[in-house]
């Protein structure tokens, strides 16, 4: 089960060239996995592909978020230094874009792990 997302870096600085990051969330027995890919504002690829992974156990939500626009997938850790690896991650927390034809994909990933987690946690 993976789904798509990309998300716009923030720059800090104004000489910090605008990037997107892209890519695939997905579950791999107990991690959550991450492949991505940075890119330019002209979508030339600027970095080779990425991956970085996270064990369930060490969420503290996943959660779906619909604006009026907008979808996305919000994680967050129990600790702040569990997602620093991620471009754009911010004190444990990472906002994930989805696209309208991943949205179905993404709510039922994020329900799915919830699932679990609770079933986890009740025993």
């Amino acid at each position: 089960m993976s789904f798509a997302y990309h998300y716009d870096l923030d720059s800090t600085a104004g000489n910090d060239p605008y990037k997107i990051v892209k890519g695939i969330l997905s579950i791999d027995e107990e991690e959550l996995l991450f492949e991505y890919k940075l890119y330019d504002q002209t979508l030339t690829s600027i970095s080779t592909l990425n991956k970085y992974s996270i064990n369930v156990d060490l969420l503290k939500s996943i959660r779906f978020k619909k604006t009026l626009f907008n979808n996305y997938v919000i994680i967050e850790t129990d600790s702040t230094v569990f997602l620093d690896p991620l471009p754009g991650s911010s004190n444990g927390t990472i906002h994930l874009k989805i696209d309208r034809e991943h949205k179905n994909q993404a709510e039922d990933f994020c329900s799915k792990i919830n699932v679990a987690l609770e079933r986890r946690s009740e025993q």
